[in-house]
This record gives C-alpha cells, structure tokens and sequence, in this order.
C-alpha cells in the first residue's frame, strides 16, 4: 500500500528540486522524478536541476489524496486485480455472518475475475439484497459444541489419577 505523503509541508511560494521534495516529503528522489515523468507533475525541465514550484506540487499531491479515497454504494466491491470499485459478477455475493453485528460478503469481479471482499453491517444486508442475490452462508461449526463435552475427564499425573466429577 502506498503510504501518505504529508503534502501540507509543501511551501507554495518556493521553488522545489527534486532532492529537495524528497527531503521535505519523506520519499525518495526517483519517486519525484516519477511524478515527473510518468505522472504529469508540472516542473521546469528545461534547466538543471529541475525546479517544481511549490503550488504545483502541493495540488498534484492533494488531487492524488483526495483522488485515492473510493466511496463505494453498499452494493459494489473494490477490487484489488482491477484497482477500482466493481459489481459482482452475476450480481451474486455470498455473505457470512462474523459477528452479532457483521459479516463478510464475497464475490467474483465482474472485470477480472478475482475475489472481493467487504465487511458490511447486519444492518445493511437488506438494502444491499435489493441491487444483489446474496446468499447467507452459515459459518463454520465450532470443532467441539459446548453441549458434547462429557461430564467426566480424567487426567493422570504419574501414578496418581484424579477424576473430576463434574465440570
């Protein structure tokens, strides 16, 4: 996951080089240059070293912050293969019940193909019911119920045995 970087620490009345970016940001110097080169930084290129200007670069940085958060509805999914909000295929999701309040919904991206998750509420699962079919899967069994445990366990600690009668 790519980490935040602080972009409010940018001075918009200076002139930036690269290494000097880097230095204020926390981040590498290629990676500048990348923003550069492969992402549409403004910079002056003409000259060397190369200058930002600082309100550039502070609103490249906060365009790609804000552009990062994805608000999804209730019923589609990111997807991690796709890097981007998707419906699932079919429009069918399973979903299991975690907690009292939650459970997990799953499903195949209509794109790609790959798996997506989302933790959604109890709450919730009827409005997302509306756009999808979702099936309600039971969760897995504990391996040993409370009702199956016997009345009588017997430990033994070399030659002595002591019976417990009652749990």
């Amino acid at each position: 996951m790519a980490k935040r970087v602080p972009y409010r620490k940018i001075k918009t009345h200076r002139l930036y080089t690269p290494y000097e970016a880097a230095l204020v940001l926390g981040v590498h110097r290629q990676t500048v240059i990348r923003w550069i080169k492969d992402h549409g930084l403004p910079a002056d290129t003409e000259t060397k070293p190369w200058l930002i200007e600082g309100r550039d670069l502070r609103a490249f940085l906060g365009e790609r912050q804000t552009r990062r958060k994805c608000c999804l509805a209730l019923h589609s999914f990111y997807c991690f293969g796709c890097r981007d909000g998707r419906t699932a295929a079919g429009k069918m999701a399973d979903y299991v019940q975690q907690t009292a309040t939650g459970g997990m919904l799953t499903a195949i991206c209509d794109t790609c193909g790959t798996l997506m998750y989302k933790a959604v509420k109890r709450s919730d699962l009827e409005a997302i019911r509306a756009k999808l079919d979702v099936t309600i899967q039971t969760a897995d069994p504990r391996i040993v119920s409370l009702s199956d445990a016997p009345i009588n366990v017997t430990f033994s600690t070399g030659a002595r045995t002591h019976v417990k009668a009652q749990l």
